[in-house]
């Protein structure tokens, strides 16, 4: 008797065990769902104050988004056609990218490429890096907005992104005093921030 009542105790706990996971199961994709509506409500809403020309083709869906914050590292050089010219030349960024704009919740890490690294999120353990496809100027005051593609040859193997856009930038703009022979291989690090969004395809 004793016997029986222990594996009707067991057959019990493993039951509920069961249906906990399969709630919690569910409310986790009940969650994902949610999130993924307030990201596509989020992301149309960005999309209608895009030039035609940023936006993403046809058969990509927005999937992951993030606040960047860091530098534009900018270094001096000489001009290919004038040797008497010098310039300051953006070589690479360098920014950590949040999942809210609270700049506290690290997403990824960006740097020179331009590559994103994804350690939290839809893409988590992916590697992408990017090509720039179109740039524009709405701020004078900040870098541009971009539409970049996504080079699969030099992505990791398991990349799904396609498309990013860097929008919404504050700052980054090259140095304005400096770039001459003086200051030949300098290098400056100037703050900027901005939001990329990141697709793949449906």
């Amino acid at each position: 008797m004793k016997l029986k009542i222990t594996n009707a105790v067991i057959i019990t706990v493993m039951s509920a065990v069961v249906f906990i996971s399969c709630r919690k199961d569910h409310n986790e994709q009940f969650a994902d769902n949610v999130a993924a509506d307030e990201l596509l409500l989020s992301a149309n809403k960005q999309i209608e104050g895009l030039p035609d020309s940023l936006k993403v083709p046809e058969g990509n869906r927005l999937v992951d988004e993030g606040y960047a914050e860091g530098v534009q590292i900018y270094q001096v050089k000489r001009s290919a056609t004038n040797p008497n010219v010098f310039t300051w030349v953006n070589i690479a960024p360098l920014a950590k990218l949040f999942t809210k704009p609270d700049f506290r919740e690290l997403m990824a890490l960006h740097f020179v490429g331009p590559t994103w690294q994804i350690v939290k999120g839809h893409n988590h353990g992916q590697t992408v890096v990017g090509r720039k496809l179109v740039g524009v100027t709405p701020d004078a005051s900040a870098i541009q907005w971009l539409l970049l593609q996504a080079v699969d040859s030099l992505s990791s193997a398991n990349n799904n992104i396609t498309y990013i856009q860097r929008i919404n930038t504050v700052g980054g703009l090259a140095p304005t005093t400096g770039a001459d022979e003086a200051h030949l291989g300098q290098l400056d690090s100037i703050p900027y921030r901005a939001k990329y969004l990141f697709y793949e395809r449906k």
